[in-house]
């Protein structure tokens, strides 16, 4: 570093003339060796870098820590997901650290009661479907072993016991079709044929083709059409709904009653209404009238005949045409039941 040494006593001028009261009379050099500030440096820069590694591992450390910490709620959910998949349980789960594994176990749990209802549900279909068709062949072997049991059967009770053999085969006939039909239904493949029908015309014939069952108990079928319907339906399927709603309302019916049909249409779906007399459905039983083999009056339902698959296939047949429908009832008064579907067929 340098210094000016100034004379502040002497007047002297400078090239130009002019006074300058303070003159340099030299220049003082002063050195420092500046070897302790590279070292203090270095000893620095080292321990910083010491500093930082010890602070990338403590930041290692503790984010392993905090997010082993924040992920355990998460690995409970995995564990119990997996002891579910693996069947080794079958309870809901509840882990409530945080929102999002509230939503995400509350999920869970709603597939899993869906799975475990769809599971009872299959269960109870096929413990129902061996009952129904054992029912009929238990009538079959019976009745045969009795035939062989006896001598010399009369011309007339070997008849009798080969028309009732032959009325249970019928019977175990009828529920096979309606089996396969329903499977069919269950199907997300099932094709619709879908054409433009005239709903009215339709309903008109099908009402004609049950007229003669409800003149054989005395119920007048009356048929009312509000205004002309033609919409996008699969004409088989179609049929097969209105046949089974139509035909139900007069089989459940009482003697001397009534069946009332009522076709409408709005701008967008078109409704088919069936309503009756009849013995009408307790309203316990509502909810389940159309599950599989499900009867409201076993005893009654098995003199009347059917298969209870009618009105699980009906509704199938109605989802299948994106439509509802709905049921209402008092038990003793009659029913009503009111199909809703689209007059243009969406498809999928």
């Amino acid at each position: 570093m340098t210094t000016p040494i100034m004379d502040t006593t002497a007047n002297t001028t400078d090239e130009n003339g002019k006074r300058n009261p303070d003159a340099i009379r030299g220049v003082m050099l002063t050195s420092i060796s500046n070897d302790s500030i590279v070292n203090a440096k270095e000893v620095l820069n080292r321990k910083a870098y010491i500093l930082e590694v010890i602070m990338m591992v403590a930041i290692l450390a503790l984010a392993i820590i905090l997010s082993r910490a924040l992920t355990r709620p998460f690995n409970r959910v995995t564990q119990a997901i997996n002891a579910v998949k693996e069947g080794f349980s079958d309870e809901t789960i509840s882990v409530p650290d945080y929102v999002e594994t509230v939503h995400i176990v509350d999920a869970f749990n709603q597939l899993l009661k869906r799975m475990k209802a769809l599971d009872d549900s299959r269960q109870e279909f096929v413990a129902n479907v061996s009952h129904e068709l054992k029912t009929p062949m238990t009538s079959i072997k019976v009745l045969s072993d009795s035939l062989l049991a006896q001598e010399n059967v009369p011309a007339e009770l070997y008849r009798e016991f080969m028309e009732d053999i032959a009325s249970e085969i019928d019977r175990e006939n009828q529920i096979i079709t309606d089996l396969l039909a329903l499977v069919k239904m269950d199907k997300k493949v099932q094709d619709l044929n879908i054409v433009s029908l005239n709903i009215n015309d339709l309903t008109e014939l099908i009402l004609k083709r049950l007229r003669p069952i409800a003149r054989k108990k005395d119920v007048e079928v009356v048929f009312e059409s509000v205004r002309p319907v033609v919409a996008e339906v699969d004409e088989v399927k179609m049929t097969l709904i209105m046949t089974n709603l139509v035909e139900n309302a007069i089989k459940y019916n009482k003697d001397h009653g009534w069946v009332k049909v009522i076709l409408d249409a709005d701008h967008q779906y078109f409704t088919f209404e069936v309503s009756d007399s009849g013995i009408g459905i307790p309203e316990e039983a509502l909810a389940h009238i159309c599950e599989r083999f499900y009867r409201v009056d076993k005893s009654h339902s098995r003199e009347i005949g059917g298969t209870g698959l009618g009105l699980a296939i009906t509704k199938s047949a109605v989802l299948m045409h994106k439509g509802s429908l709905t049921v209402t009832s008092t038990e003793g008064q009659g029913s009503c039941f009111l199909v809703k579907i689209p007059l243009t067929y969406i498809a999928s």
